[in-house]
């Protein structure tokens, strides 16, 4: 089900109407696609917030009394201090053409690397597809349960939906499951003390060294 999102026209050239919207618990955003001529506008503070908070891949009906545009969120600026959605970029879609969206990875699964003390990396939190409108999920889920300590996943591991195609790099690393540095530290000793090579002596430490055990073999005989 495509959400409903009212849209209204704005004017631009001024920084200062921009700032008087925000003020008013305005967003500015943008209507743009193929063949489709840009159109600024603003959306309810609140109601773009929730649409986002829920999901940034939804496809989105956005309405100005006027006419309806099928949509999807391409992109979202945020107030650096604040974190209020700054402004939202809307890409006009049509319901039977491929487009190129990224989408996120939501996690499931206790790790088995975790429980056995390992500290989980998420590293590669979005990855960019091509679909149709209708075939866009919300995300792509990620089973991390089996992964052990030093396991990574890489996206070309991930279980990807039919019809989609995955644009990120197969190569790119996802979740990598760290040894803790304090096990790490521990184990570099050890291996340290085993891999150690027995030095020979040489000159005079040599000498000292035979004439120290031929005076031991002697003892030895004479308390025999």
């Amino acid at each position: 089900m495509e959400l409903q999102v009212v849209v209204n026209g704005r004017e631009t050239g001024k920084k200062s109407l921009l700032k008087q919207l925000r003020k008013d618990k305005k967003t500015p955003a943008i209507i743009y696609g193929v063949d489709f001529k840009p159109e600024a506008v603003w959306v309810d503070e609140k109601e773009i917030s929730g649409i986002i908070k829920h999901s940034k891949t939804s496809v989105l009906t956005l309405n100005d009394s006027k006419k309806k545009i099928t949509a999807v969120i391409k992109d979202v600026s945020y107030d650096v201090l604040s974190d209020r959605v700054n402004h939202v970029d809307f890409m006009k879609i049509e319901a039977k053409k491929e487009l190129d969206i990224t989408v996120p990875l939501e996690l499931e699964g206790a790790c088995r690397g975790v429980k056995e003390g390992g500290i989980l990396d998420f590293i590669t939190r979005e990855i960019d597809i091509r679909t149709i409108p209708a075939k866009i999920p919300h995300s792509i889920k990620v089973d991390v349960s089996q992964l052990n300590m030093g396991d990574v996943l890489k996206v070309s591991q991930l279980h990807i939906p039919e019809g989609i195609t995955v644009l990120t790099p197969g190569d790119s690393i996802c979740i990598s499951i760290q040894v803790p540095r304090k096990e790490e530290e521990a184990a570099a000793p050890e291996a340290e003390a085993e891999a150690a090579p027995v030095v020979e002596k040489k000159g005079k430490e040599a000498k000292e060294g035979k004439e120290t055990s031929a005076e031991e073999v002697k003892k030895t005989a004479d308390k025999k």
